[in-house]
């Protein structure tokens, strides 16, 4: 049966550095919950105090309803992937995966019969008697993992699993353990600071920086309606562009440079007129018109710079008027839309972008309005 687990206002502290201060979370049976943030900001650490590696200053984590605050750490019934695989060399891909049964006395015929099993669900069951030095790294990751899993523990952590493969690889193994993990229906809590990785495994993701979860939500939610500006321009590509808000008897208006007044129908009570704010836009959030009006600007003004094709789209490089950097990315349609020097018009799809106070600490959509 799968659990939950509840985090709940934990610290870690080394020495009078604070790294994680009071943070909460909560983990569902079965869930897919990932760590996600820059290098330092906290994701391993916290990993390391779920399994018991790490101490807990204040604060609790239950599995259930069991404070596991001071249980050791072969009492915690948990399985861990490192990084760097952690594969004993001398050993043979099936005694690799037995390990951890036979450390429980598991009987021989059974440890056999259950080491067969897992092979088959990671999908290296013909490299049993194979040694790890003759393994890819995908294949020893496989094996890795077969060991986490095969003594059935109640919560599966990985930290950065996949980070030592080559690109094609970390696609291959991203989705091979999200169908494992979905197979065997375990909590599994994995940390990483590859953005996309994260989005295509994940159920939720916590989005972490300097200690602190910015955003806890689904993929969907993380990358459509982020919290911040932090997390806007943490996952994913984001232009950040400087407007202000104008409220009048027509409606209420982003205005951007040289007048240009975009509609809005998702903006929060909070947004008050003549108020400034940062504009947070997708690249693929923007249409580009080829034929701008002069006169009456219909969108933000811009020239573009330089182009890449990528095949399905093409990526603009352009510069409006303020000289700020925004990029663009279009299907494959608009293909001829110029070259260096020609003018354009971007228009932000109002249904789409994210809107935050000029700090960029907080959002000013309404996302009862503006959710999709």
């Amino acid at each position: 049966m799968s659990v939950a687990i509840k985090i709940d206002h934990v610290t870690k502290r080394y020495g009078n550095h604070t790294v994680i201060q009071g943070l909460s979370a909560e983990i569902r049976p079965g869930e897919f919950f990932t760590l996600l943030g820059p290098s330092g900001c906290g994701k391993t650490t916290l990993l390391r105090m779920i399994i018991g590696f790490n101490s807990i200053e204040e604060g609790t984590i239950r599995v259930n309803d069991t404070v596991i605050n001071d249980v050791p750490v072969n009492k915690r019934n948990m399985g861990m992937v490192f990084q760097d695989y952690a594969v004993f060399p001398h050993m043979t891909v099936g005694d690799n995966v037995a390990f951890g049964l036979n450390m429980k006395k598991m009987g021989k015929d059974e440890t056999s019969k259950e080491v067969d099993r897992i092979l088959e669900v990671v999908k290296i069951r013909d490299l049993r008697d194979r040694m790890p030095a003759a393994l890819s790294g995908g294949q020893r990751q496989r094996v890795a993992l077969a060991r986490a899993i095969v003594i059935q523990p109640e919560v599966l952590l990985m930290d950065e699993p996949l980070s030592n493969l080559d690109a094609k690889l970390r696609v291959e193994m991203r989705n091979a353990i999200k169908n494992i993990q979905h197979q065997i229906g375990i909590t599994t809590v994995y940390v990483t600071h590859d953005q996309e990785e994260a989005l295509a495994v994940s159920d939720r993701i916590a989005v972490m920086h300097d200690g602190i979860i910015q955003q806890i939500g689904t993929p969907r939610q993380i990358y459509k309606r982020p919290a911040n500006h932090f997390v806007a321009t943490f996952i994913g590509q984001s232009n950040i562009i400087p407007a202000v808000i104008v409220r009048n008897a027509e409606g209420v208006f982003l205005k951007f440079s040289e007048g240009f007044l975009l509609a809005m129908k998702n903006l929060s009570a909070q947004a008050s007129d003549g108020q400034k704010v940062c504009v947070s836009v997708r690249p693929e959030e923007f249409d580009m018109m080829l034929e701008p009006n002069h006169k009456h600007p219909s969108g933000i003004k811009a020239v573009i710079k330089s182009s890449m094709f990528l095949g399905a789209s093409i990526h603009y490089f352009l510069e409006d008027s303020s000289g700020q950097e925004i990029e663009v990315i279009c299907n494959t349609d608009q293909e001829n839309a110029g070259g260096e020097g020609k003018e354009v018009e971007l228009i932000p799809a109002a249904d789409k972008i994210n809107v935050f106070t000029k700090d960029g600490r907080d959002s000013l959509i309404d996302e009862r309005g503006g959710m999709r």
